[in-house]
């Protein structure tokens, strides 16, 4: 609940400021009205581009917290890697092909953080394409979850777009877990207040 009241207060801030360039626009005509007009869109669409990228670094950061606690250099139990926990697997299957376990292991700085934050980006690229035909479940309540962008990339984060696919179209009845026990729905729930659209 705080986080929506921080998203909302956020949005407030913006539409603020955005009020205060309006207001300095409209209060007397003048010739370059069309000029102030177009500097004051610019200025809104690069607020919302800065605000969307606030969200989605916040998104991330907290995608690793939930993952390793932002430990790059973490393994688990079952072989998965660095701050966002990649599979070995998934790393060949989005071209990261030279890195291993058993390379990382010998050699963390392989696979530093900056290079494990382009994997996510590819991999989150990778899901939303494989949830293009997902999308209208969007604004949807499942189980008592509203499905969200933020959540839908979480979840399929967690038990691969596969996963998510089969609780979306069962209605929430199939909700596979990972081996730690944490379920799709875990991860829909707990990422669902973000606004990266």
């Amino acid at each position: 609940m705080r986080i929506f009241i921080n998203i909302l207060l956020m949005k407030k801030m913006f539409l603020g400021i955005l009020f205060f360039f309006v207001s300095a626009i409209c209060s007397a005509p003048v010739i370059d009205f069309r000029l102030k007009l177009n500097k004051l869109t610019l200025i809104s669409e690069e607020i919302e581009k800065a605000y969307h990228e606030l969200e989605f670094s916040r998104f991330i950061n907290d995608l690793g917290t939930r993952e390793s606690g932002n430990n790059w250099l973490c393994i688990n139990r079952i072989g998965c890697f660095g701050e966002w926990q990649f599979a070995e697997s998934t790393l060949k299957y989005l071209g990261f092909k030279k890195i291993t376990l058993k390379r990382f292991r010998a050699n963390p700085n392989i696979f530093p953080r900056e290079l494990q934050a382009e994997a996510l980006k590819a991999l989150i690229r990778v899901n939303l394409i494989y949830l293009k035909d997902y999308q209208h479940y969007k604004g949807d309540t499942i189980r008592g979850i509203v499905v969200t962008k933020s959540g839908m990339i979480a979840a399929s984060h967690l038990g691969g777009a596969g996963s998510l696919q089969k609780f979306l179209n069962s209605g929430g009845r199939i909700n596979k877990k990972d081996v730690f026990g944490t379920s799709v729905s875990d991860y829909l729930r707990k990422f669902s207040a973000y606004d990266i659209d």
